[in-house]
């Protein structure tokens, strides 16, 4: 997984040092455990929430009944990602064919007939931006992840950039240059975006003035859906400034904060 096994030689230090320290998107098919990794050279980032109604209308009456059916949650991501040397790009194209691999179901073979036996459900993650509530850790093991399926993926070369040549016999990391004269191209920067449709791993929604959580309890003060505190506990004493909160604690911790910055 990702470009561990690349001569420190061949790799870019900036891509070792994102790599070092999670600057990485990693996207494993959860039913293979096959995982690929890209440095987070991020062009795109959309996390959108579709809430869903029927509506209905009703002889005599302006407005419309509406009937909720549910919420759908869709993440897009686009990047960009260079190279520094053959051995990366080739590195990179090949994180990108295991990201289209992902796309394809698991089979097992039945009296000689491949027969399906798993979904290509996937698990996304980069950062807290991309990552399962059920879990406060914030570290770079993918199984962390949003679960779901991707929707598609888009890829172009970037033309412009050029392309990496090998000739005979170079790359020592691999054998896949050896006897090559002039017929292997490997992008110096890939372009590609896919979207994630989301299956939460827990429980969404409120019970009374708390948020349901992964326990499904209510129990939950400081549940992640977008990388940030989404819902804290809102109750009168609560010392935290966060969207919801009753306005005159927001109100008072404001002034507190801002005492003397605007005159007395």
């Amino acid at each position: 997984m990702g470009f561990l096994h690349i001569k420190p030689e061949n790799m870019d230090p900036t891509i070792a040092a994102m790599e070092s320290h999670g600057y990485l998107i990693e996207v494993m098919h959860i039913s293979s455990g096959k995982t690929c990794s890209f440095p987070s050279w991020l062009t795109e980032y959309s996390d959108n929430y579709t809430s869903e109604w029927k509506s209905e209308r009703i002889f005599g009456r302006n407005d419309p009944i509406g009937s909720f059916s549910g919420v759908s949650r869709k993440l897009s991501v686009a990047l960009e990602v260079p190279s520094f040397s053959v051995e990366e790009s080739r590195e990179n194209l090949h994180q990108l064919e295991h990201l289209f691999a992902s796309l394809y179901p698991s089979y097992r073979p039945n009296n000689g007939v491949q027969v399906m036996e798993a979904y290509p459900l996937v698990k996304v993650r980069f950062a807290n931006l991309i990552k399962s509530a059920r879990f406060k850790k914030n570290d770079n093991n993918v199984r962390l992840g949003l679960a779901g399926w991707i929707d598609n993926v888009s890829y172009s070369p970037d033309l412009e950039a050029g392309f990496h040549h090998p000739s005979a016999g170079q790359g020592a990391d691999s054998e896949v240059y050896m006897g090559n004269e002039s017929h292997t191209f490997y992008p110096k920067t890939l372009k590609f975006s896919f979207s994630l449709s989301v299956v939460h791993e827990h429980q969404l929604g409120w019970n009374r003035k708390k948020w349901l959580g992964p326990d499904g309890r209510g129990n939950y003060t400081d549940i992640t859906l977008s990388g940030g505190q989404h819902a804290v506990d809102e109750s009168p004493g609560s010392k935290g400034v966060s969207r919801g909160m009753d306005r005159k604690v927001i109100k008072d911790e404001i002034k507190k904060r801002t005492k003397g910055v605007f005159g007395p």
